[in-house]
């Protein structure tokens, strides 16, 4: 069919094509798919803007094509589609539920009250996630229809007709608000019109999807990062981070240093602080869109951010420091805090505590500040080593044992002093790759405590660390120096070489043989049953074990009330009488009570026939 349709809709103001033919098919009585088949046109190809689709619609209605492209996007392919001269994602224009505007759609429907359904029309900026609000009616949108399938939700009349009496009753309105600065910027940029706003040089989502994210990180002061707006408040997080990074960067530094120093610890790191803003940078939206905020942000953070050698930046390890804060320098110096800042004070590096920022954030160059941090003294005493290093004495004296950090300074005449910053960088090169770990759950355990639980040295871990045997190394976030590493047990317990015990311990000897721990222990302390000296294979304690030599040996000698009544085939309980009959009693040369154990040679006596039984045997031999 060539000729132009007789029954056309008017293509309203901003509307879009899968629209327009949705309210065309119902002006004509049938159903919209079939309507576009009967047309050859297809449906799903004028959702997607396909440029032949819209031509033939256009003709069929003799309408401008333009009119149709202008409010509808085109799917370019790998879920991109374009739209008011903009490449969009699909999350940005293709969500799987329509908002509308119901004041907008009651509007539609007085015009023409004998068919809402043919009345009422989606609006092309309405699809735009970052428009919140109708400008005409200072109206929020609201969700008309969620539909997972493509082909249902997008037809409108059809999808129109089922909320048409909610629409004109009131029933989804809610309370107008004033459009902020944030939706006459982005009514401006589709419009295609320029603003003042240092955004207008990046790619419309992008810029205010940044906003968004900043604006939620900033939300976080009262709302937590883990706790999601809802939709109907979704606007306030674009608002807020409008309102900061409109005016350029200057001013998004002053709201991420504010963000720097108002949430959380100091000790945390920018993951925490920013939430979203640096997961999402860093991880997922890695399209060359965002790259402009993804590099100002990692540029702000290496900036502002005492990071050096071994941390993370952005999914990259950080290779080289920038900065330093008073608190990483004293920790690498090895020093207290106040006094280091005392120093820096004196060289003009830092301002003084009263005046200046936290230890954490009170930053200075660390290239320029060298030659300064060279001259300060970092040999110290034992006691300071231990502090600077957060660890306990106990360790440092075990380690020391096991020739771990030997001191600098060791002579006959001075007490020995050990230099923090060559301990600092050792513990950091074991740290190097090391998994950020903010809770340690029930894998995770420190050196002290996983080498106490294995009955190992501290010392044989820092040695299979030193030897990079160890594959999971963690960083304990809330932790410094020494007992900031953490390994797991298990991995600890594999890489061990354990020797192998000799025999069986007591213990199992005496659970095997049925008597009781203290008496087996018995017999081997008096010497009655050989045994063999060897290691325990996890604590390396010299004990007592049965070697199969010393276990042939016992048998050959005794057998257990248990054993001999397996021998004779018969109950323990029957064979007590018997033996208790027979005048048989428990081995005991010294009057100690070795469990019921016999010697053989004794036992034998059970064995022989008694009396009454030779007498029926002769009698049996004589009937024979």
């Amino acid at each position: 069919m060539t000729k132009p349709l007789p029954l056309v809709p008017v293509l309203q103001e901003r509307e879009t094509a899968f629209s327009f033919v949705s309210r065309l098919a119902a002006l004509n009585g049938v159903d919209t798919a079939g309507f576009c088949t009967d047309m050859g046109l297809s449906f799903t190809n004028v959702i997607n803007g396909n440029p032949q689709d819209l031509h033939r619609l256009a003709v069929l209605c003799a309408i401008d094509v333009e009119d149709l492209r202008r409010w509808t996007p085109h799917h370019l392919g790998n879920r991109e589609h374009a739209f008011r001269g903009q490449r969009l994602h699909a999350k940005a224009i293709k969500d799987s539920t329509l908002r509308g505007c119901p004041a907008c759609l009651r509007a539609d429907a007085e015009i023409n009250s004998d068919s809402l359904e043919g009345a009422m029309y989606i609006r092309g900026h309405w699809l735009f996630r970052p428009v919140t609000l109708c400008l005409k009616h200072c109206h929020p949108l609201v969700p008309l229809w969620t539909e997972p399938k493509v082909g249902h939700r997008y037809d409108v009349a059809a999808r129109l007709a089922e909320v048409a009496l909610d629409v004109c009753s009131g029933e989804l309105d809610k309370e107008a608000r004033a459009p902020n600065d944030f939706d006459n910027w982005i009514e401006a940029r589709l419009l295609g019109t320029p603003t003042e706003s240092w955004l207008d040089q990046f790619d419309l989502y992008a810029a205010a999807h940044f906003c968004e994210l900043l604006g939620r990180a900033i939300w976080a002061v009262r709302i937590p990062k883990w706790k999601k707006f809802k939709p109907e408040h979704a606007w306030m997080a674009f608002e807020m981070g409008f309102r900061f990074a409109t005016q350029g960067e200057d001013s998004i530094r002053a709201a991420l240093m504010e963000l720097q120093v108002t949430i959380g610890a100091p000790t945390d790191g920018p993951k925490k602080k920013y939430g979203a803003l640096y997961d999402r940078l860093a991880f997922d939206l890695l399209s060359e869109a965002y790259a402009p905020f993804r590099n100002f942000l990692r540029d702000h953070i290496a900036a502002t951010w005492p990071l050096g050698p071994g941390d993370d930046l952005m999914g990259e390890p950080v290779l080289e420091r920038k900065v330093h804060s008073v608190r990483s320098a004293a920790r690498e110096l090895g020093m207290d805090p106040r006094r280091l800042r005392k120093l820096l004070v004196d060289a003009n590096l830092v301002r003084p505590a009263e005046t200046g920022q936290d230890d954490q954030w009170e930053l200075f160059d660390a290239k320029q500040a060298q030659p300064h941090l060279d001259k300060i003294s970092t040999l110290v005493s034992a006691k300071d080593f231990q502090q600077a290093l957060n660890m306990p004495r106990s360790q440092f004296e075990l380690l020391r044992k096991e020739d771990h950090f030997p001191p600098t300074v060791d002579s006959g005449d001075h007490r020995p002093l050990w230099d923090v910053r060559d301990a600092h960088r050792y513990l950091e090169g074991l740290l190097t790759g090391a998994e950020p770990i903010y809770v340690p759950m029930h894998a995770w355990g420190d050196i002290s405590s996983t080498a106490q639980r294995l009955k190992i040295s501290p010392g044989t871990i820092l040695t299979l660390l030193e030897h990079g045997k160890v594959q999971r190394v963690g960083r304990h976030m809330g932790r410094e120096g020494y007992g900031a590493i953490l390994v797991t047990h298990d991995e600890i317990e594999r890489l061990l070489e354990r020797p192998e015990a000799p025999g069986i311990s007591i213990e199992v000897f005496a659970r095997q043989c049925g008597l009781k721990p203290a008496a087996a222990m018995r017999l081997v302390r008096e010497g009655h049953v050989p045994s063999t000296e060897g290691r325990h294979p996890k604590t390396g304690a010299r004990q007592r074990f049965l070697a199969p030599a010393d276990l042939a040996a016992f048998h050959e000698r005794f057998v257990t009330l248990r054993g001999l009544a397996v021998e004779l085939g018969t109950s323990w309980q029957a064979l007590r009488l018997r033996l208790a009959t027979t005048g048989v009693c428990p081995f005991s040369p010294d009057g100690q009570d070795y469990g019921a154990i016999f010697e053989r040679d004794v036992a034998d006596a059970v064995r022989l026939p008694r009396p009454a039984e030779t007498s029926l045997q002769e009698k049996k031999e004589e009937d024979k």
